[in-house]
This record gives C-alpha cells, sequence and structure tokens, in this order.
C-alpha cells in the first residue's frame, strides 16, 4: 500500500475515505485516492524504467500549460496536482518518487476495441493531441526513454540476441529470424526518411492503445498516459494505434487464423485520425502514412523476438514461449497488412 508520508504530502488523512489500485498498467503502481470532496489519481513512478523521472513532470507540465494557455478543451488530459508544500512531485529516498493527478469523473477505459464507433473516436482524440501540441517547440521536449521507437536501435538489439544466442534458442525460431531480416531494409528506408528531416520531427504521445484514451458515454473524453510523450514522428503514433486498435486477435493469439487486421476498424481510426490532422502533415508524411502500421509492428515483432532469444527478460510472460508467441502474433498482423497495403493506402489519400 501507500506509506503515510506520501499520504501526507499531498492529503490532510481525515479527508481520505478509500484508497484502491486502479487499472491494469504494468509498467507504474496506480491507486485512486477517494477524499470526502474528490477523486485523485496517485502513482509511483517506476524508476527502472523511467530513469529520469523529474523528466515526466517536466513534459507533462509544458503540455498542461500549453493547453491551459490554449483553452483547447476539446478533450481532457490528466492534470499534475502540487503535494501541500507546492512540489510538482514527492521524491523520498526510501518512499520513491510519487505524481498525484486529478481524477477524469464520468469515463471509462477499453482494453480491446469493440466497434469502428470506438476506433474512430480514438482516432480523433489521437489526432487532437498531434495537432494540439503543433505550435509548441519539439525541442522543449526530451525523450523520457530514449530510442523508445529508434529502428536502428531495435535492429541492433535483435542483431546482438540472434548472435549471442543466450537462451540457446536459435536453432528453434531460424525461421522468424530470416522474416524479419528479409524485411530490414524496407523498413530502414523509412527511417531515412525521417533521418532526412522528410518526415518532420512532432511532439507524439508514442503509446496510441485504445486504454489510453477516456470515454463518455460513446465519445471520447481525454487521452492519457502521457509518460512516453516527446519527440518523435507521426508514423509512430498512427502505426502504433493502428498495430493495437484495429488487430483482430490478442496480442499473445496462438491461433493464426485469428492473426488480421480489422479493415472497419483501421478506416474509422484513419477517418477519424485523418479528419484532425491532415491540415498539418506533410506531403512526405501523407505519401508514407500507410507504411506506419507496417512499421511499428515490424519494430515490436523484433522486441518480443529478441526477448525471447535472450531468456525472457524484459517483458513478463506467463506460459511457456510466450515472447515468440507474441512475436508470431506480429508476423503475421505483418503479412496481413502487407497484402492490404495498397488498399491502406489508397483509403488514406481519399481521406486526405
Amino acid at each position: 500500500m501507500i506509506p503515510d508520508k506520501v499520504l501526507k504530502a499531498y492529503f490532510n488523512l481525515s479527508e481520505i475515505v478509500n484508497i484502491s489500485p486502479f487499472g491494469n498498467g504494468h509498467i507504474q503502481l496506480t491507486y485512486r485516492v477517494e477524499t470526502k470532496s474528490k477523486s485523485f489519481i496517485l502513482q509511483k513512478i517506476n524508476t527502472t524504467v523511467f530513469t529520469n523521472p523529474e523528466l515526466l513532470i517536466k513534459n507533462h507540465l509544458l503540455i498542461q500549460q500549453h493547453h491551459k494557455l490554449s483553452k483547447d478543451n476539446e478533450y481532457l488530459i490528466p492534470e499534475i496536482i502540487k503535494t501541500l508544500d507546492g512540489n510538482n512531485y514527492f521524491f523520498d529516498t526510501n518512499k520513491g518518487f510519487w505524481r498525484l493527478t486529478n481524477f477524469i469523473e464520468n469515463s471509462y477505459s477499453l482494453e480491446k476495441t469493440a466497434t469502428s464507433t470506438q476506433a474512430k473516436e480514438a482516432g480523433k482524440a489521437y489526432g487532437w493531441f498531434l495537432t494540439s501540441l503543433v505550435n509548441v517547440k519539439t525541442s522543449l521536449f526530451e525523450e523520457p526513454i530514449p530510442d523508445f521507437h529508434n529502428l536502428s536501435f531495435r535492429l541492433k538489439q535483435f542483431d546482438d540476441a540472434v548472435d549471442a544466442n543466450i537462451a540457446e534458442r536459435r536453432d528453434l525460431v531460424s525461421s522468424e529470424i530470416e522474416f524479419f531480416i528479409e524485411r530490414k531494409n524496407f523498413f530502414l528506408d523509412i527511417e531515412n526518411e525521417v533521418k532526412s528531416g522528410k518526415i518532420p520531427l512532432r511532439t507524439v504521445h508514442n503509446d496510441t492503445k485504445i486504454n489510453n484514451v477516456l470515454f463518455e458515454e460513446n465519445k471520447a473524453k481525454a487521452v492519457i498516459d502521457l509518460d512516453t510523450v516527446g519527440p518523435g514522428n507521426v508514423l509512430f503514433d498512427y502505426g502504433d494505434a493502428l498495430r493495437t486498435i484495429a488487430n483482430n486477435s490478442a496480442e499473445d493469439e496462438e491461433n493464426i487464423e485469428n492473426i488480421t487486421l480489422n479493415w472497419d476498424y483501421f478506416c474509422s481510426f484513419t477517418e477519424g485520425y485523418l479528419r484532425k490532422t491532415k491540415g498539418i502533415l506533410s506531403l512526405s508524411e501523407k505519401e508514407n502514412l500507410h507504411k506506419a502500421p507496417l512499421l511499428m509492428t515490424y519494430i515490436i515483432g523484433i522486441r518480443f523476438l529478441s526477448d525471447y532469444l535472450n531468456g525472457d527478460i524484459y517483458y513478463k510472460t506467463s506460459k511457456p514461449r510466450h515472447n515468440l508467441i507474441r512475436s508470431r502474433v506480429q508476423q503475421f498482423l505483418l503479412k496481413d497488412m502487407e497484402q492490404k497495403n495498397n488498399a491502406m493506402k489508397t483509403y488514406i489519400l481519399n481521406n486526405l
């Protein structure tokens, strides 16, 4: 539970009526704190993953202050609440690094997309998020997790895992290794477009899953989990959203027939996203957007396979070959995306 010292930094303890674990996140410890007047979200930051937690606060406050000044209230974001001493976070060597935000009332989150309306609403919310920060200098933000979506960095990790063969599993996955190697140059060409500046650097969310959008009834209400916000490009957000939101299967699906891109969800998310962003996207972004879901699926696929080769040291697993199964899901999803990519490109261009 939460140490009293942490609670006392934010609350008069007599005002607290209930504390309970909240959400399904795997990184931060998250609690809902209910007082006599309102509710809050209190989180202990995982400083193993986020080694510079002050950076999370800095980036969050940049977004929060910009939205207040711009009076852009179409969607909400969580707002950082100060300690009773006026600090933006609480830190104690023994108790850890803690952050308090407001609880967004009358809202709920989804773990999996269930309707095209949900996909479209998520697209609008994430499109709004990108557009809302277009006038904020990206140079003001720093990467909370360096090289988070950096393809060359992830390929180096993959190559190292294959060469080292620490868990002696390489011979078991030779076809999977070959699958990803065969496609490497195609995705490096996309990265070169980014490195050359043709695809511009932007401030992006970097974790655009459906559960980072809050809904009220059938409408998106808020964009949450700003911990990964930082410099990146539009391909990261658009691509990773569709990798997850429009995937018909679970992340660890074992029946390969279920692993396909949901075309209706793809179209709905794209329509919503482009409705908000087409006015700011560059020509190169528009020309490459159809490759984004493939790029992000490829990156996650090699990350899962690298972890399997390394002996499952990064991602939590709950069954044998779990990371291999996860990597295969990305592999078969990527195959389906490849078959549909011309249609994806046409649909995108028709909505610009």
